[in-house]
């Protein structure tokens, strides 16, 4: 039996909608001597259909991103600086993994300290 056309092509743009996953940067720039104020990074994961649109699609997100507007009198842009990664994550990846980096410790725990995963509660975003 022949597949149609449409479907036969539905078929193969399913399999080429693979996950992506981008971290995207953008400057915050202060006009005046101040200029680069601070970095703002982001990952963002979606489907697309090679590695060439996806980064299209990485640029997309980050234009859109962008902002501009006054703060107590000087005016402040988030500019898109750039993708600083592109990562191909497969066609139905069973879980992600998004670093977000280390911070420095505030407390004191000595090495013998014992932490309670399953006694915590963890925070809802939305």
């Amino acid at each position: 039996m022949a597949v149609p056309a449409d479907i036969a092509k539905e078929e193969r743009n399913q399999e080429m909608n693979d996950w992506y996953r981008a971290q995207i940067r953008w400057a915050v720039m202060e006009e005046g001597s101040q200029g680069l104020r601070e970095w703002k990074d982001a990952v963002y994961l979606f489907k697309s259909e090679s590695q060439e649109a996806a980064f299209q699609h990485a640029l997309e997100i980050g234009y859109r991103e962008r902002d501009a507007h006054e703060e107590d009198g000087t005016w402040v842009e988030t500019r898109l600086a750039r993708i600083v990664s592109l990562d191909w994550q497969g066609a139905n990846p069973a879980e992600y993994h998004v670093a977000i980096g280390s911070t420095r410790a505030s407390e004191q725990l000595a090495f013998e300290h014992v932490f309670d995963p399953e006694g915590t509660v963890p925070l809802e975003v939305f």
